[in-house]
């Protein structure tokens, strides 16, 4: 082959490439979708294995109390969000894990059912979801919030020291736990299933 047929190669090969029709949108919205898809997917870094955080406090320093449970769609896409927010500086104790024996309530033993088939519990210790002026009401022990993962949130136990919760998932998926202060507030963010 002649340096002048190498060259005429390279330029037609160019040329072929340059003039290729473009891709219709409609082709390109499917493309688009599938990347920004495994862009949420690993946007999101959860987990199935529990997660724990031990606190002890001072004896005579109360126990930091539940003041307030929230609902949401999470801040991402693909995401529900529950905040349990506390008195005090910080969270307590806690661990986060999925069940799969049935749950009871601590103190009569008596099963809680809850929608979903995933059972997440978060537990809290030292901590109490009541205070010297009476309990939470019903309706913040129980709630249907009607979010894609999160589907049914329950207390399952305020009993020395401990503060339980069921959350029925739609279906197992990952989760992460993080804290935040200003209020004290543990976040957990729950992965919609595909």
């Amino acid at each position: 082959m002649t340096p002048r047929t190498a060259a005429l190669l390279v330029v037609l090969a160019s040329a072929v490439s340059v003039c290729r029709p473009a891709p219709a949108p409609e082709s390109r919205a499917p493309r688009e979708r599938a990347s920004a898809a495994r862009q949420q997917d690993t946007a999101f870094a959860g987990t199935l294995a529990p997660v724990q955080r031990i606190r002890s406090f001072r004896p005579g320093v109360a126990r930091p109390v539940l003041r307030h449970v929230e609902t949401a769609t999470g801040p991402s896409p693909g995401s529900d969000r529950v905040v349990f927010e506390f008195t005090g500086d910080s969270v307590p104790g806690y661990r986060v894990e999925y069940t799969t024996k049935p749950v009871q309530r601590c103190g009569s033993g008596d099963p809680v059912a809850v929608a979903g088939t995933g059972r997440l519990i978060v537990r809290f210790e030292p901590a109490q979801a009541h205070d010297e002026h009476g309990t939470l009401t019903p309706a913040e022990r129980q709630r249907a919030p009607g979010l894609p993962a999160v589907r049914e949130l329950t207390l399952v136990c305020d009993f020395e020291g401990q503060v339980a919760w069921v959350l029925g998932i739609a279906a197992p998926s990952e989760y992460r736990v993080s804290e935040l202060t200003g209020p004290a507030r543990l976040v957990l963010d729950v992965r919609h299933v595909p």
